[in-house]
């Protein structure tokens, strides 16, 4: 990792956990970050371009409704509910401690801004429109995910919905009631059959589905040590196949995600057809990284295919105390991502895959217990940032950007030379090809005088 180094740090008033960070993609590509401490604060991070040129970072605190004094944040989660506008959806759960009763735990949901006066997103707006879910469990990870459902007479269409992991051991459903303006409940078993029964707390889900929506892979580490993957036929609703393996301690996350990192270029073909291909062809060859609060942490290879047999323990990952959180992130830009995995003991490790074994390749020390990773652009320079959350603050790490205006250097050079070489090849062709068609020309000229000569009497007699 020596060639990412901190660019900025915020200071937090009071610590978070591993909950309390999201990031906000918007339509137009933008990022931003949302972070919480636990005593009711919550912050935005993003970038301006400042007048001198430069990019200046700009925290401000979101003043959220209905978050009363006393009360703590547990989780929050962000989604956008539409493709061609910012109609974001902000999930955030609390618990307020009553000394006379049990404690009062919500789901607080902030959306309905005015889109018709503003389609982009005014975060200050939709903090200020809430509706809150009273729970009757301590609520843990608050997760989304899409489901198929049926309304009335119409076609079956694809819904967000909240996923919410609970004290009483199992996953709760929330999708919304456009017209009550409500939330219900949905049967998990009816729309996640592979989350119906569970050992214990989940304290972190993740699901992928393939591009035809057809086949889901949903991956659960629990509080007892319980991990499992399902494949599940969304069609069907029928689970394919499920593997489990029990780790000693927590599972603190689990993260499934392509070794490949393509790079979709909608405006440049620098992608070949042959790589196009394979990307939809690998599309289901899953990996699993899974981070284990007391033995080593593990990645998990070709999960579809061959469950978890093809196993890789990550090397020192036990020493540096709990893992709390992992991220994928192409640190060296090789278009192959890197696991990078965050630990109580103020650590980062960065592991890559090498001649069939992650190898543990750099780490790194940081101040505080790191709880959580993002890796994603949110300077809109193109190049992606490490957030990073720990019991302190919020570091921003970016790339070098001289390595990086070298390696640029380096791959436009190769990019035209090859295209040089290719058109010096396809001008040698066609001169080859010219050649040969004006030897063609000639020896038919030649034959056609050769017949014409041959039907001429007057050479014929002198022959």
């Amino acid at each position: 990792m020596d060639n990412i180094r901190d660019a900025h740090y915020f200071l937090l008033p009071t610590q978070g956990n591993i909950y309390t960070l999201s990031k906000i993609t918007q339509t137009n590509g933008d990022n931003k970050v949302l972070f919480a401490s636990l005593k009711r604060k919550l912050f935005l991070l993003e970038y301006d371009d400042h007048r001198d040129g430069c990019l200046k970072p700009i925290i401000r605190e979101i003043l959220f409704t209905y978050i009363p004094n006393g009360a703590e944040i547990i989780s929050l989660d962000v989604f956008n509910k539409s493709t061609v506008c910012d109609d974001f959806f902000i999930g955030i759960t609390i618990i307020k401690p009553n000394p006379e009763h049990n404690n009062e735990t919500y789901l607080n949901i902030y959306s309905e801004q005015d889109l018709d006066l503003n389609p982009e997103l005014n975060i200050e707006s939709v903090a200020q429109n809430c509706l809150s879910i009273d729970l009757n469990f301590v609520p843990y990870q608050l997760y989304h995910s899409q489901v198929l459902r049926q309304f009335d007479d119409s076609d079956p269409r694809r819904e967000t919905v909240w996923l919410l992991s609970g004290s009483d051991i199992k996953v709760h459903i929330f999708q919304e009631d456009r017209i009550n303006h409500s939330y219900i409940e949905l049967d998990v078993d009816e729309y996640f059959p592979e989350l119906s029964s569970l050992p214990s707390i989940v304290i972190w889900m993740d699901i992928v589905y393939t591009h035809d929506q057809e086949r889901r892979v949903t991956a659960i580490g629990c509080e007892c040590g319980h991990m499992q993957i399902s494949v599940v036929d969304t069609v069907k609703n029928i689970i394919l196949s499920c593997h489990a393996k029990q780790f000693e301690g927590s599972v603190s996350r689990v993260q499934l995600f392509n070794l490949n990192n393509y790079v979709n270029s909608p405006t440049l073909n620098l992608i070949s057809d042959e790589h196009r291909k394979r990307e939809t062809k690998d599309e289901m060859a899953m990996n699993l990284v899974v981070s284990s609060t007391l033995q080593l942490s593990a990645v998990f290879m070709d999960i579809v295919n061959q469950g978890l047999n093809r196993r890789f323990y990550l090397e020192s990952s036990d020493k540096y105390d709990s893992v709390l959180c992992s991220c994928l992130a192409d640190v060296d830009m090789d278009g192959e991502v890197e696991v990078i995995i965050g630990t109580y003991a103020q650590e980062l490790l960065m592991y890559k895959y090498e001649n069939e074994k992650w190898l543990l390749k750099s780490r790194r020390s940081l101040e505080h217990p790191i709880q959580s990773l993002l890796y994603l652009d949110v300077t809109g320079d193109g190049m992606k940032e490490l957030i990073v959350l720990t019991l302190g603050g919020l570091h921003v790490m970016q790339h070098n950007q001289d390595l990086v205006y070298g390696m640029l250097q380096n791959r436009l050079k190769q990019l035209f030379c090859s295209e040089d070489e290719q058109t010096e090849e396809k001008d040698l062709d066609k001169k080859t090809e010219d050649d040969c068609t004006d030897d063609e020309n000639g020896l038919f000229n030649l034959s056609e005088s050769t017949i014409i000569l041959s039907s001429s009497p007057e050479i014929k007699t002198n022959a």
